[in-house]
């Protein structure tokens, strides 16, 4: 199993070393964040688990304390926003057109309706 990998110079200059994801992990940044109600939170636990800078570990609270500009370059990396894609490219991400939700549906009633709210007219 090839264990992939990227290093990535962040915006402080610091070399980060980000590893591509596993389900395992974010199990393991929600639990980190088990009570903490803070949206962003498990994004962090995830940055926290998958890169290392300057060859050492993260925690949660290194994140915290980090740059911002920093620690939006490690989201899109770990995300897979940025342009390297790393742990959602785009391959495995479906692309369809846009889905018409203003058809007409029928009801159970097998009678025609616009739309649910037209039933209760």
């Amino acid at each position: 199993m090839i264990d992939e990998r990227r290093v990535i110079t962040l915006p402080s200059g610091k070399a980060a070393e980000v590893r591509k994801g596993k389900g395992r992990d974010l199990v393991r940044a929600h639990r980190a964040v088990a009570g903490n109600s803070e949206p962003m939170s498990v994004s962090f636990a995830l940055i926290a688990e998958l890169a290392t800078i300057d060859g050492k570990p993260l925690v949660f609270e290194d994140i915290l304390e980090m740059d911002l500009d920093d620690v939006l370059a490690l989201e899109e990396e770990v995300s897979g926003a940025g342009e390297n894609q790393l742990n959602f490219p785009v391959t495995a991400v479906q692309q369809k057109g846009p889905t018409d939700l203003s058809q007409r549906r029928q009801s159970s009633d097998l009678s025609v309706l616009a739309s649910p709210l037209q039933s209760c007219e």
